[in-house]
This record gives structure tokens, sequence and C-alpha cells, in this order.
């Protein structure tokens, strides 16, 4: 079982496609939590993936400015409430 883990940034219109793809949960959370804290990244989130195993992608963190935040539960059909003021941004999935 080889373990991926990715890390994206969540902007006030959009959540961006990966920035970082690499083996290390010390190094996708230091990698987080300093994209977290660039202008205009309201924050960044890892998530974790099997390498050749369907189904098995996982939040693992989610970083605000800089700090680790508890991540919740949330479907892959979902509405992002990206900035917390009540704009929603729809997440479409591409078959």
């Amino acid at each position: 079982m080889s373990e991926i883990f990715a890390v994206h940034a969540v902007r006030r219109a959009e959540v961006r496609p990966t920035e970082l793809i690499c083996g290390s949960l010390t190094m996708a959370e230091t990698y987080a939590a300093a994209l977290s804290t660039d202008p205009g990244v309201l924050a960044a989130g890892i998530t974790r993936f099997v390498v050749d195993e369907l189904g098995t992608r996982r939040a693992i963190a989610l970083y605000v400015a800089g700090v680790r935040q508890q991540v919740p539960y949330v479907s892959d059909d979902r509405a992002i409430h990206a900035n917390g003021a009540g704009h929603t941004l729809r997440v479409k999935r591409r078959d």
C-alpha cells in the first residue's frame, strides 16, 4: 500500500487544482501550513490517496492562516462555503 498526499488551495471563488503531490504527510502538512498564509488563500487542504486502490481518497487536514483545523466529513457531492460569508461554490465531477 503506497500512500500519496495532495495539497490544494481554497480561494474566495475557487478550489485550486493540486499544488503539490508527495509521499510524506509531514512534507504535505508543512507545505499546506505555509500555503494557507499566502495572500488570497483562505485555506489549504490535504487529501490522502492510496495508489492503485479506487475509493481511498480521504481528507486528512485543513489549514487556515497556518493553523491546522478539524476536518469534518464531507461527501463528494457537496457545496463548499469558501469564505463563510454565504458564497457557495459548487464542485462538479468530471467524468
